[in-house]
């Protein structure tokens, strides 16, 4: 059970090791080219086999915030199959480091994604649906900070203002003739990061979630906080909302069909909460003629490949066809 006293971080090194990771640029993959459109990929999925993609980004700055307070553990929040606990999970093995997670939902059982989060040495606990909402709840969060002084609080999916830094950094990597830049959206954090490097291209929001319009806002405020600059104009940040998939969480037969070819094509797995809707919506796009002729479009791979497991055995359970990618 989580205490207020958990171990102090006793490993030397790793704390100039663990931030300087992510200062390694992912690398850039070309992908295809169809009808005078280049589609390429940033592979930020390759960044760490567990911490990979926008959660390393998001847990950078979280994690340096967590080692100058003097802290002992680092908890946050997710769900069931969340990339983000088992991204905070292997970091914690990474640095030696206490983590826990309050998982969503009372009937929580276990599952590949938790299995991996406690063979790195988290301790999980479930909270009820209802007391899982107060998350970000300020009255919540204060009594946890007054119960567990020591304790660094990382919220959500590792949204907020560190997790908007260290996204903010991808747009250094990128290529100076990108055109476009696509990325997946939840929490709208790693396109908030991105909107304050005040790009010269668009951004191309695919929020997982359905009935997202709420997300713009949200980018906006985080982008705003993040840095002191005007941001560019609205023409910059463009949504596409019918990409979602029936909602978060959910893979059609459709979408795992064109990521099973997308895969024997392109050699690329990508994941069916985010990355796959992503492109599932690039590809349409490209055929519909929405990219001018000689367009460079960048597509950004955010990881949460881990994730596939869990949505096969779910897909499985139903009878429904499955992600088949090779080992």
């Amino acid at each position: 059970m989580l205490s207020a006293a958990g171990a102090s971080p006793n490993r030397p090194g790793y704390f100039c090791t663990v931030l300087s990771f992510a200062s390694n640029e992912s690398p850039l993959e070309f992908l295809f080219e169809k009808e005078g459109v280049q589609l390429w990929v940033k592979r930020d999925d390759l960044l760490h086999p567990e911490i990979s993609g926008n959660k390393w980004r998001k847990l950078k700055y979280h994690y340096e915030a967590f080692r100058r307070g003097g802290f002992r553990q680092m908890l946050t929040f997710g769900g069931a199959f969340s990339n983000h606990l088992a991204a905070l999970a292997a970091l914690g093995k990474e640095t030696g480091t206490p983590a826990y997670g309050l998982v969503r939902g009372e009937e929580v059982k276990d599952n590949a994604t938790l299995a991996f989060c406690r063979s790195c040495g988290m301790e999980i606990e479930s909270l009820s649906r209802k007391r899982y909402a107060l998350k970000d709840d300020p009255d919540f969060l204060a009594e946890l900070k007054q119960w567990l002084p020591e304790v660094y609080l990382i919220p959500e999916g590792g949204k907020g203002l560190a997790g908007a830094q260290g996204c903010r950094e991808i747009a250094a990597e990128l290529p100076s003739d990108t055109d476009f830049l696509a990325l997946p959206a939840g929490t709208g954090t790693t396109a908030a990061g991105l909107l304050a490097a005040q790009p010269s291209y668009p951004l191309l929001v695919f929020p997982a979630l359905k009935g997202a319009r709420f997300l713009r806002r949200a980018i906006v405020e985080q982008a705003l906080a993040l840095q002191e600059k005007p941001l560019p104009g609205p023409e910059k940040l463009r949504f596409f909302l019918d990409y979602h998939g029936g909602g978060y969480g959910k893979a059609p037969p459709d979408l795992i069909a064109f990521m099973n070819r997308f895969y024997r094509e392109y050699e690329l797995k990508l994941d069916p909460v985010y990355t796959g809707k992503m492109f599932f919506g690039l590809v349409e796009l490209i055929n519909q003629g929405y990219f001018p002729r000689g367009s460079k479009v960048v597509a950004l791979h955010t990881g949460g490949l881990q994730g596939i497991a869990g949505m096969n055995a779910h897909l499985a359970s139903k009878k429904q066809n499955t992600l088949i990618y090779e080992a």
